[in-house]
């Protein structure tokens, strides 16, 4: 499947079929995104697996979120 996103600054398309996705992990931000490569990662979606907004919060479920993306990407 083609995805051609629709967004201000961006242009091209990424096939699902030839390409391939990853999770990445940041934990400075304590953020796990999945992404796009092609050439360079390509942000798209944000995991997050904590309802309240702190830092402490997002570290303690970061290693679950990592595995969730992880298998996300794989399928």
């Amino acid at each position: 499947m083609v995805i051609s996103p629709r967004l201000d600054g961006v242009t091209g398309s990424f096939d699902t079929d030839s390409g391939q996705l990853v999770c990445v992990s940041n934990p400075k931000y304590a953020q796990v995104q999945l992404c796009f490569v092609s050439g360079m990662n390509i942000p798209f979606g944000k995991i997050r697996l904590h309802s309240s907004d702190l830092f402490t919060d997002a570290i303690a479920v970061m290693p679950d979120a990592l595995a969730l993306g992880t298998e996300i990407a794989k399928r």
